[in-house]
Order: C-alpha cells, then structure tokens, then sequence
C-alpha cells in the first residue's frame, strides 16, 4: 500500500465569524382575554415591536430579545385589526442567557430560519428544509416539478458556531390531487372508484397550492364538498368554495368533488385542549393540493428514463455542488430585510465555506484466490468479474421455482449461472426445475410457501431459487418465512424482469451477483483483506425497529470467527444472532447472550472451537444510534461486554474498540484540484474542523462518479 497522504478538503459549512456578544433576556407573555391563535398573538405583540429596537423573536408565548425593559413586569395594549378589540399583555421577565447558552443556539436558527423566509424560500415538510417554489426546473414529459433548495441549521463545533447547510430537492406533481382522482374513476369500475382512491391516496403528503403547506392524508370524506360549510373562528359560517376566493381569490372548478381529511397533529390537539376546544380534523379540497415526494418516486420506481432526467438534476457534480453551496449564503446577506436581521443580532458569517485537513489513509488490496486488486471501485469491479473466490461450497442439489409463464426464464436463469460461476471457482450442477401451478389457483404467497415444503420434503435442498412474477412484499415475505423459520435453508430470489432475454449484457451482470450471493449463502468465502491485527474478532450490531409489530425490535449481530493469524486473510468467516426486545428498550439487552450465551451457541465458544483461543482484540461497529444516545450506550452495554468477558474467565479482558457508525447524508466534504473540485479519494478520514467530539471522525468509505 501507500503511505497516507495529507490534504485539504472543502466543506458544506460557514463560520459564524462575529459571534453575539450580548446578553438574552427571556420574557414570558401572557394575554388577556386569553388568544388562541398563535399567528393572531405574534401579530398583536407586533404592534410593540419598538419597545425591543425590532430585534426580538416570540414563539406566541416566550419572546426573546437583547434589549432589556425597564420594568420587570411591563402592561401593554393591543388592538385586534378585524373586530377593534382591545387585548391586554403582560410581559414579564424570566431570565437572562449568555450567547453560549442552549436556548441561544435555538434562537440563532430562529434568527436563521427568519432571514430564509424573507429570502422567499419556503419552508417544506418534516426535514425543515427551504425550497424555492418560485423557479422550479419542469420535466413536462412526466408532468413534474422539482423543487430546489437547501436544509440549514447553526450548530456548535468544539467551541465554534458552524452554518451547515445541504443541497435538498422536492419533487412536486403538475397534476392535482382531483387531476389523480379523476384518472382513477375513468381506469376503474364504478364499484371500485373510491377504494382504488383510497389506496392511492391515504397515507401520502400533499402540498396545498395556495400557501405551500403539507399535510399528510388519513381519510377522504364523501360525504363533504366544496359546497360544504364550516364554522370560522368568529362562530360564522361559510363554505370552502366562498372561504377561498375570499382569502386567495381562488374559483373552484368542481364544486362536486369530496373533501380530502387530515387528521390533527399531537400539537394541534394539544393546542384544542388547552383552548378547551375539540381538534377538528383538517378538510382540504383535492383540485387545490399536489402530490410530492415518495408517492410519485413510487409512480416512476420502474421508469428509469425518468430516473436518468431525474438524475441529471438533483446529482450534481462537486462544482455545482460548491457553487451552489456560495450562492446559498449569498442569497441572505444580498436580502436587505435579511441582511438588517442578521445586523440586529449581530450575525455574520464567513464569505467562504470551512476548510479542514483531511488524511488519506494507505490503500488495502482486495484478495481474490487468483489476483489481487486496490479497493478502488474500478479495481474492485474489475475484480470482481474476473476474481476466483477464496473458497466455494459446490452446489449440487438445489432447486428453482418459477410460475408458468416464467418458465423460458428459469431455464435461462439456470444456464447463465452456471456460466458465470465457472470463472469463480462456484461449481453448479443442474438444479431440479418446478414449475408452481397457476396463481389463478390461489395466492403467490402460499404457492411459493408450498412448493418449498415439497422440495424439501422430497429431496432437502442445499439452496433454492425463486423467480417472483413481481415484487409483492407479501410473496417474499411468506419465502423467507418458510426458508428461514421453518427449515433453516438458504434461498434466493429474484424478480423474472431481472431476466432480460433482450438484453444479456445487463442480465448477465445481474446474474453474476446472484451467483456470488449464493456462495455466500452456502458458506463460501468470496474475497479477503488483510488484517494486520493478529488474534481479532469483528462484530458489526444494529437496532430495528419493526413498522408493522410497533411493539418490538430486532438487534442484528455479526462477529467474525477467524482472526489468529498477523498479516493473513481474516474476517471470512461469522457467527450471526438476532434478539427480539420490547421497543421501549433502546439498546441491546442481550449481549451477554451474544457473546457467551446459551449451550455455547454464541460468538466467543464459536471463535475458540475454530481458533482454540478467546480473541485479544474486539472491534464492534454499532449502528442505530442517535446523537443523544451515545451516552447510553456507553452506560448499557458496554459493562454487559465486560460482563460477557468475566463469564469466561476472570483474567480475560481482551482490549475492546467501540465505534459508534452513523450515515451523515447532510455532511459534503470535496477535494480541490487547482480549481477544478472532485469528490476526495476513498479512505479519506476527517477528524478535526467540523467534528462535535475529539474521538468522532468521518470516513470516505466509498468512491463516487455521481453526486
């Protein structure tokens, strides 16, 4: 390998260069009589925006600013613009916070969020990102949108303020909810109409064309239509076709249409309750509101033209990347009002983003049985193509499953595997071929489930295939269940639009990593590295959280069993254990049992029955941990690792490395190559200049051509 390399990388961050230097007065506000409205109580706490220098920030309860009142409980008046009620305000002070304090970084991104808004970005979703809607890139062939803009926030960096900031896109549909709706009623039978409507409809996220707001949908009502009334706030009644040329000079063309119901959020409700009201669910018209995000990617998941036009937008190259990222804080600082607000509370940022050193870590080769190749990407996919496999179970008795109509690609399936597996040193005889009976005699998923109790009731597969007619959750599902559950046997499957007669090129591509997957499987051993650490085991963990059985998680475990020898392939082999714990359990509760548990089914007794010894080092990589929780993780399992190692032996205590491993998507880190910036090289490692932590560091694990 090479010696690390010392270079300089470009980050996505901005300094806050003139840090605040005043003190935060917090005050509580209190309104008589009391204002439900939040939007009407900043408007009336407005109208006092001199008493402050207009530098201020109120949430509808807490307002903070730098200017001190003079008295501790001051009483204003104000007057309400619709009915010319007079309001009565209590502003009394709280406390005082010095610029380092928590709550000041709260209101920094208040501050910032503000400057976005009169910037005329609009805030989007769930991912507090900003976009854009007012010069959207059109794909008129797919009748789509796409939204650009950028997610933001002010953090603390070892005692810096760090601007991040992140590249986002938003797809948005040119149709209108009804637009979907009425393509529905025309592709369906009448009796159908409103379940298709149904199952297209609820559970996705809409935006409201008239203020840009997202709501997610839980029901429709038929019963309701434009036509419909509601009652305003002021106890009046008026119907939404009237409520919206009123406020948005809006004509609703269908007047016929059913309403679309979005149900109340926890702070909705808890905002009715302390109203003494009730939540009311929200009605929204389907001709006002679009479709975006997931449910049109899930539109297009097969169009791969579409991907490509997609692609060519929200992928940018590092320069793009970087030029957009200059243009972003630009934007804000050429914003006169924005500007005036980061002045009023003394913000400013550095003109350029951040840079930071970053080490280029020494190449490790990727050994096949034959050669030997770099863990670059173009390396490692040439060897994989050409690299025969470190070891490989021949296989002789396996079976593949298939509809009717998917019988010509079965047997070429068949064919090209035992073509492509050749090359790897993978020997695979003939496999038994069984043709399922139509699925017009019952569900897909229990005629896979049945065909599999057959096979292996007559003959006990090594492996089998199944090639789905689709990629129906519940038939893969009901295979894994059966292979795994109730057999303990391997099995593949793979969707028969993967199998492309007309293009053998791409088929044969995709057939080869199925083959490298079914060694796998069987216990072969595909490639290797070489550890320099002699008598280690690695163990990989990670936490799921189960969508559909909310009241359960999995913890995922791995640990490798050969790693005695220094400076040879390691890490080939593994042991693997799952553990079911109540949700509630945040971190592993069965460690123990991992390590030295039951009857010596466990990564410790495994690693000695192949080694005849206990590792001296182990690496864990944990995943699924968020940023408040490392301290917990520290507390809860570690000291179960230690009591793990005590279990064996009372002297044992092997030198333990805990990495915590989190996917930072919003983390850009660019090479500058005399101008001209690149993507930095893989193993790339930065551990100072945007870190939180002086043992947090990031690793540029994978090389990249897009994005």
């Amino acid at each position: 390998g090479t010696e690390p390399e010392n270079i300089e990388i470009y980050t996505n961050y901005f300094e806050l260069c003139r840090r605040p230097n005043w003190t935060l007065y917090q005050y509580h506000v209190d309104f008589d009589p009391p204002i439900e409205s939040k939007k009407l109580r900043i408007g009336l706490m407005r109208q006092h925006d001199h008493l402050f220098s207009n530098v201020k920030a109120f949430d509808g309860a807490k307002l903070y600013s730098i200017v001190k009142l003079d008295n501790e409980v001051t009483e204003l008046q104000s007057t309400k613009q619709f009915d010319q009620k007079t309001v009565n305000i209590k502003v009394s002070l709280s406390g005082a916070k010095s610029p380092n304090d928590k709550e000041c970084l709260t209101l920094l991104n208040v501050v910032l969020k503000r400057c976005l808004t009169k910037s005329k970005f609009v805030e989007f979703g769930r991912e507090r990102a900003y976009f854009d809607f007012e010069n959207m890139h059109e794909l008129p062939k797919y009748h789509l949108k796409v939204a650009s803009g950028y997610k933001a926030s002010i953090d603390v960096f070892q005692s810096r303020l760090l601007l991040c900031t992140e590249i986002a896109h938003k797809l948005i549909n040119f149709d209108t909810v009804w637009d979907i709706m009425e393509r529905l009623y025309r592709d369906c039978r009448p009796d159908e109409y409103k379940d298709a409507c149904m199952n297209q409809l609820v559970g996705t996220t809409v935006m409201t064309s008239y203020n840009k707001k997202t709501y997610r949908i839980d029901d429709i009502n038929w019963e309701q239509t434009p036509e419909s009334s509601f009652q305003k706030r002021d106890g009046s009644s008026i119907s939404f076709g009237d409520y919206y040329y009123e406020n948005y000079k809006i004509r609703i063309r269908n007047m016929r249409q059913p309403l679309l119901v979005s149900l109340p959020k926890e702070r909705d409700k808890n905002r009715a309750k302390n109203a003494n009201e009730p939540a009311r669910p929200i009605l929204l018209v389907p001709e006002l509101c679009l479709s975006t995000g997931t449910v049109l990617l899930k539109r297009f998941e097969k169009d791969y033209a579409m991907k490509k036009d997609l692609d060519a937008i929200t992928k940018l190259n590092p320069q793009i990347r970087i030029d957009r990222l200059r243009r972003f804080l630009d934007m804000i600082t050429r914003q006169p009002e924005a500007k005036q607000d980061l002045d009023n509370w003394q913000m400013e940022f550095s003109p350029d983003v951040v840079k930071t050193s970053a080490t280029v870590q020494a190449t490790i080769s990727v050994q096949f049985k034959n050669t030997t190749s770099s863990s670059t990407e173009r390396g490692w996919n040439s060897a994989m193509k050409d690299g025969v496999h470190l070891s490989s179970v021949p296989l002789r008795n396996w079976v593949i499953l298939f509809m009717p109509r998917d019988e010509p690609k079965a047997s070429m399936l068949m064919s090209e595997l035992q073509s492509v597996s050749d090359p790897m040193g993978f020997r695979i005889d003939r496999a038994q071929m069984v043709r399922l009976p139509d699925s017009g005699r019952g569900s897909s998923a229990i005629l896979f489930a049945n065909g599999i109790k057959d096979v292996v009731k007559s003959s006990n597969p090594q492996l089998v295939v199944c090639v789905l007619p689709n990629t129906a959750k519940d038939v893969y599902d009901s295979i894994k269940q059966t292979c795994c559950i109730e057999f303990g046997l391997p099995s593949q499957c793979v969707t028969s639009n993967l199998i492309n007669i007309n293009n053998m090129n791409k088929t044969k591509s995709s057939i080869t990593k199925l083959a490298i997957q079914m060694n796998c499987k069987l216990g072969g051993e595909i490639w290797g590295v070489t550890i320099p650490v002699k008598n280690a085991m690695v163990i990989g963990m990670d936490y799921y959280r189960d969508s559909a059985k909310k009241n359960m998680s999995v913890v995922a475990f791995i640990a490798s069993l050969n790693g005695t020898q220094e400076n040879r392939l390691n890490c080939t082999k593994y042991f693997s254990r799952c553990h079911l714990q109540p949700t509630d359990d945040e971190f592993c509760s069965g460690l123990t049992v991992f390590m030295t548990g039951m009857y010596k089914k466990c990564s410790l007794y495994k690693y000695f029955e192949r080694n005849n010894t206990y590792p001296d080092r182990i690496f864990i990589y944990r995943d699924g941990v968020s940023d408040g929780q490392f301290k917990k993780v520290q507390e809860f399992e570690i000291p179960q690792l230690k009591t793990a190692f005590a279990s064996i032996n009372e002297n044992y205590d092997p030198r333990l490395t805990f990495f915590v491993v989190k996917e930072r998507k919003c983390k850009i880190f660019l090479k500058d190559n005399r101008n001209d910036f690149q993507n930095p090289p893989i193993g790339t490692v930065i551990d100072t200049g945007v870190t939180k932590d002086p043992l947090e560091f990031y690793l540029i694990s994978q090389s990249t051509n897009q994005g």
